[in-house]
């Protein structure tokens, strides 16, 4: 169905209520990640998996460009060493095999069993973060996240100085960020520094999108509501697919491991933001307006 058709019937009848069922789609999304979630809990007691950065624990790097199968590696060396997460990185420099294991595990054993496996373990490095550290760094990122919402909620409040419009905002994001991380445990991508400097990213760009919509539909009252509706939903979807097509490039060239997480997080939230902005968002904004008669 052609994107025009879709905006049409979202405009329907002044009287027409057809607009809501536009919401089904939010309520899938939301729900699908609220499960993913409490299944990630169910399983492993956590919402969702955080690497070393966040926990403690040690990464063995092993440059090599030949073919391993990562899975079988990795329940190999489950077998002997327990807690083992292993996974492969391309790009534009050498491949390498990345081994996460506990503190305690001996790095050494683990470089001989990939040695008998064949591997060629002349070229690697290790990194080794305290449980300690690992967990202040972890409280340091709840603390990051949480400031950025208070600050990000004080300022739309203050924007729009209505509570439905700024709550709408404020909810976007939420779910925004509840669904990229549901995701993140579907694609294997680990909480880490970098995933969290994609999501307070995230956050921006939920609320800039939601704030376009939410300014032209309250404010720019010059004009129709239809065409202001169009004009909000072509620079709203312009922005977001111009993102979403970067980041691919990032996620497909691999260039740095970094880089890939950060993107792939994007990603995922790029794609959430088109669900709850024009789904959840528009309609609810035009909902608050039929009853204000603002339309």
């Amino acid at each position: 169905m052609a994107l025009h058709t879709l905006i049409d019937r979202f405009l329907g009848k002044k009287e027409s209520k057809s607009y809501r069922k536009f919401l089904a789609v939010t309520i899938i999304t939301i729900l699908l990640s609220i499960a993913i979630l409490g299944n990630q809990y169910y399983q492993t007691g956590e919402f969702f998996e955080r690497s070393i950065d966040l926990k403690g624990g040690t990464l063995i790097t092993v440059n090599t460009r030949a073919e391993i199968d990562i899975l079988s590696l990795e329940n190999s060396l489950k077998e002997k060493f327990g807690d083992v997460n292993v996974r492969r990185t391309t790009g534009i420099g050498t491949p390498s095999i990345i081994t996460e294991i506990t503190e305690d595990t001996d790095v050494e054993a683990v470089l001989d069993e990939m040695k008998n496996i064949g591997i060629d373990t002349s070229v690697n490095s290790v990194q080794t973060i305290g449980t300690s550290l690992g967990t202040a760094f972890w409280s340091q990122a709840q603390v990051g996240i949480i400031a950025a919402f208070i600050v990000m909620g004080i300022i739309v409040f203050l924007l729009f100085r209505k509570t439905v419009p700024s709550l709408l905002v404020i909810t976007c994001a939420v779910f925004d960020i509840t669904t990229a991380l549901a995701f993140m445990q579907v694609f294997g991508v680990q909480f880490s520094l970098a995933s969290l400097a994609a999501i307070l990213m995230l956050i921006g760009y939920s609320v800039d999108t939601d704030i376009m919509l939410t300014t032209r539909l309250l404010r720019e009252t010059d004009s129709p509501f239809a065409e202001r509706f169009k004009r909000s939903v072509k620079t709203g979807l312009t922005e977001t697919i111009t993102s979403i097509v970067a980041v691919s490039a990032l996620v497909i060239s691999a260039i740095s491991p970094v880089l890939s997480e950060i993107a792939a997080v994007l990603l995922i939230g790029l794609v959430a933001d088109i669900i709850y902005t024009w789904t959840m968002n528009s309609v609810l904004l035009r909902w608050y307006m039929d009853k204000k008669g603002m339309i």
